[in-house]
């Protein structure tokens, strides 16, 4: 278990890790540790919030803390990550935008140049993560610290349950090694309990994220069964993304009504 741990914050972030070695045995619950990435980001997002909330005894310092925060926000993800998923996400839109057939669209997300449409997507998307985290520092965090979990929860559990398109990657060697059923069970088990958590802490604005990812994962299930036949390492990647995105938006909805 130590060794999955060790190998899901190597391959799903850009925290130096003790090498560890590469095999069926090590990457056994690999799936089971990649939640723990989200984690690390929202412990990061709710410390710098508290940092900003009492910074500086000035008003001209306070001020400039917070206009920079939505930026810091932004970055955190990534910076963790090492933008990963942005990457996946990036791939997985030059596939969808091509209209092209199945095997041409697995083709293209395999390429490693960036299409028009994975750099307009990527523009878009960031430019839409500023505005919805600078509404969010309009008020409390609230539930925002959850989102990264929600997601790579969401994520870790469709790659022990979702079909495996072929030549997959990563996702078809966890696939082979991985304890699938055990995953499956302490995925669904965390996110029922921290989706509880947030319903009880944070009222609506609570259920509005969780219900905003389980329709992004829904989504995703038939997406991918219908464009690609299956999950690939670079659709997990969409889905961690679009899950959080929407989820930024539903909770700012909640928490205006």
């Amino acid at each position: 278990m130590f060794a999955s741990v060790l190998l899901a914050f190597s391959m799903f972030s850009a925290i130096p890790m003790p090498r560890t070695e590469w095999n069926e045995k090590n990457m056994r619950y690999m799936m089971c540790a990649f939640p723990l990435v989200g984690v690390v980001i929202g412990a990061l997002v709710q410390g710098v919030w508290a940092l900003a909330s009492c910074a500086g005894a000035e008003a001209d310092f306070c001020a400039m803390v917070r206009r920079l925060m939505p930026l810091v926000l932004v970055l955190i993800p990534v910076a963790v990550t090492g933008g990963i998923h942005v990457d996946g996400f990036m791939d997985t839109c030059d596939a969808l935008s091509s209209h092209a057939d199945r095997e041409k669209k697995l083709a293209i997300m395999k390429d490693s140049h960036a299409g028009a449409f994975s750099v307009l997507g990527c523009v878009l998307y960031f430019l839409a993560d500023f505005v919805l985290f600078g509404e969010w520092c309009r008020g409390s965090i609230g539930v925002l610290p959850l989102i990264f979990v929600f997601s790579r929860l969401l994520s870790a559990f469709s790659v022990a349950t979702f079909p495996i398109a072929k030549d997959s990657g990563l996702v078809r060697t966890f696939s082979d090694a991985g304890a699938k059923r055990f995953t499956a069970v302490w995925c669904a088990f965390w996110f029922v309990s921290l989706a509880v958590v947030a319903v009880f802490c944070f009222r609506w604005q609570g259920g509005a994220v969780v219900l905003a990812q389980v329709i992004v994962f829904a989504w995703y299930f038939v997406m991918t069964r219908r464009q690609f036949g299956g999950i690939t390492g670079d659709t997990a990647g969409w889905f961690v993304q679009m899950a959080e995105i929407v989820s930024l938006a539903a909770g700012l909805f909640a928490r205006a009504l």
